[in-house]
């Protein structure tokens, strides 16, 4: 059985997503303003006040739930796999190895490496929930 392209490419998208959150420390994008600004509107009397430095804590603690809910949950899918897939995904998407190499670091031939980097994949598209009803009858079948 072979993944479906959108299915191949969803996984291997979140698989380098995991592996650029736990190397990430710094929220791009989201700074607080430090300079004030000024406006020619007359103030208003209210109540309601806007802090540019709350709302940029607030905002990056919300990514920075969402960024620790993807790789618990790309974590916990890869430690589905059996321990020689688990070396080959890590190497090949976390350390960025090419095939040969991988080969060559755990004495199995490149034809050998990639079926268990397909096989890999297909097990944690099921784990990860993206695959289609279709394939996943196809995978049930085969795996």
């Amino acid at each position: 059985m072979r993944l479906a392209k959108e299915t191949r490419r969803a996984v291997i998208e979140a698989l380098k997503m995991c592996a650029l959150y736990e190397r990430m420390v710094f929220h791009p994008g989201y700074e607080p303003r430090i300079t004030p600004s000024y406006t020619l509107a007359k103030p208003q009397q209210t109540n309601w006040e806007y802090s540019t430095t709350e709302e940029t804590a607030r905002r990056n603690l919300e990514t920075e739930q969402r960024r620790r809910a993807h790789v618990e949950c790309v974590r916990g899918a890869i430690r589905v796999l059996s321990e020689t897939e688990r070396d080959v995904i890590e190497r090949r998407y976390f350390q960025s190895m090419s095939t040969p190499q991988i080969a060559m670091e755990l004495y199995m031939s490149e034809r050998w490496c990639q079926a268990v980097c397909q096989r890999s994949l297909i097990k944690l598209a099921i784990a990860l929930n993206l695959l289609s009803p279709e394939e996943e009858r196809e995978a049930a079948a085969v795996l």
